[in-house]
């Protein structure tokens, strides 16, 4: 299917028919998302879908993504789904909207986006917009909140957050359409950063000098977007520089049997069967709880403070 056939299909969409739900993200500091569910009223949900059809109509050209590509008024840029990490938040916002609300507006402040799922039987769109500067808790506490009345303006009691009358992108199968460049590569950061990031690290003298052959290393990673990113998050954190760090590493993997294998010189010598757990010890994402007594791999870490 061509992008122009793509977006044809997008613009199609059964919105009228279609189910919504709202959900708000944040961005984790290690990468990946949080999100929750909102529950709207009839009415607003109509509204939305007002203006996701507005957007859609509002587009009619579709050019292909480049990092200095530029849009006019009436196109859209394209890229594939494969090529973004969307598939994270997707796979937040398929949960049950119901299973996952927000409980209260503690959950609001902050946050980097909101995005309406659209379902019409076997089909899904996502919409996503980048917050305003009224969801922002800074913002927040620098202004107040009015209403215009007739000819006077008067104090909004509970705090308002405003919904965008456009759209930033939107997702369908397997095609990626980004109506608002710079917001797009805000909110998702792009597999072309992390290919970069990883390009960066295999220069870096101090990692690659942890590994006996970075060959398997890099045909594991490969343009997988998940192994971009966590090699990424391993670049970030920089516990392979540290020389403590990798010592107690090769100590507790005797310990624990997970069967990283050393060579004499001490440098990593990656395996297929090893390469996961590799990862993980970098990310310093393989956790042991000293009240269950298990170790645990974990998406994320931050120390208690």
């Amino acid at each position: 299917m061509t992008k122009e056939q793509a977006l044809n299909g997008c613009r199609n969409f059964d919105l009228a028919g279609a189910s919504l739900s709202l959900w708000t993200f944040k961005k984790r500091q290690a990468g990946g998302f949080n999100a929750k569910s909102i529950e709207v009223t009839d009415a607003l949900v109509e509204e939305l879908k007002r203006i996701v059809s507005a957007s859609l109509l509002a587009h009619t050209e579709v050019e292909d993504y480049e990092l200095t590509a530029q849009r006019n008024e009436v196109s859209c840029l394209h890229v594939g789904t494969d090529e973004t990490c969307f598939s994270d938040l997707a796979a937040l916002v398929d949960a049950p909207a119901e299973e996952h609300r927000i409980a209260g507006e503690r959950d609001l402040l902050n946050v980097a986006g909101y995005l309406l799922r659209l379902r019409s039987g076997t089909q899904i769109l996502y919409c996503v917009k980048r917050v305003t500067d009224s969801w922002k808790t800074r913002k927040a506490r620098s202004v107040i909140n009015v209403v215009m009345r007739a000819n006077q303006m008067d104090l909004v009691e509970d705090r308002s957050f405003t919904i965008a009358k456009s759209l930033d992108f939107v997702v369908f199968g397997e095609d990626l359409f980004i109506m608002d460049k710079r917001a797009f590569e805000t909110i998702l950061s792009y597999k072309v950063e992390y290919a970069n990031s990883f390009d960066e690290l295999q220069q870096d003298a101090a990692f690659t000098a942890r590994f006996a052959d970075m060959g398997p290393l890099i045909e594991h990673v490969g343009t997988n977007t998940m192994h971009l990113r966590r090699m990424a998050v391993i670049q970030q954190k920089g516990h392979y520089s540290d020389n403590a760090y990798m010592t107690r590493l090769r100590q507790v993997n005797v310990q624990q049997g997970w069967n990283i294998q050393f060579d004499d010189a001490g440098r990593i010598v990656p395996t297929g069967e090893s390469m996961r757990a590799i990862m993980q010890v970098l990310l310093n994402h393989r956790l042991y709880s000293q009240l269950s007594l298990d170790t645990f791999d974990v998406p994320s870490s931050s120390a208690v403070q």
